[in-house]
């Protein structure tokens, strides 16, 4: 298991050395089986009691700005990003299933963009609320939960979290690389 899991652009890690397992390898398991046609969370993280599946976006760095057409701003609300993201829970859903990983699963969107702030972020979490699983599980009662949680945070929020705190995300220069 990684100590430190680093996001693609290599600029923020999450320290994991407290994790009971921690991961980032759906991705890379799904396209050596051959089924990229999957999305997949960016993060998996085991405590004692639930499933941390992140996605993680950081569209305030130069990397993500060189990529959007001049004039225009990330917005996670563009049906395709937001569709995606929804995605991107339930195509991870198979992978967890299959390492047996059945603890509550929290799916939280790390989000750091221009004009992101609390209000957006809330707005987000809450249209991603309707779009999981939450009214099957209760319309099924069958006492089985494919979710337990959903949450939009910043970086800030993320560190400062009860839970999630305990993994900070730091700029991956300060992160020991083992």
């Amino acid at each position: 298991m990684p100590d430190f899991l680093i996001e693609e652009k290599g600029n923020y890690g999450i320290d994991c050395t407290s994790a009971v397992w921690a991961s980032d390898e759906i991705h890379q398991a799904y396209h050596d089986c051959g089924l990229s046609i999957l999305c997949d969370a960016d993060f998996v993280i085991e405590t004692p009691d639930r499933i941390l599946l992140v996605e993680y976006k950081n569209a305030n760095v130069p990397e993500a700005r060189a990529h959007v057409p001049k004039g225009a701003e990330y917005n996670p609300l563009q049906p395709d990003k937001f569709n995606k993201l929804v995605r991107k829970y339930y195509d991870s859903l198979h992978y967890l299933r299959l390492l047996g990983k059945e603890q509550p699963i929290h799916y939280i969107f790390v989000l750091e963009y221009p004009k992101g702030d609390s209000a957006s972020r809330k707005a987000l979490r809450n249209r991603l609320k309707k779009h999981l699983p939450f009214q099957l599980q209760k319309m099924t009662d069958a006492g089985i939960k494919l979710i337990e949680a959903v949450d939009v945070v910043n970086i800030d929020e993320w560190n400062d979290d009860r839970v999630y705190g305990q993994f900070p995300i730091k700029a991956a220069a300060q992160l020991r690389v083992l």
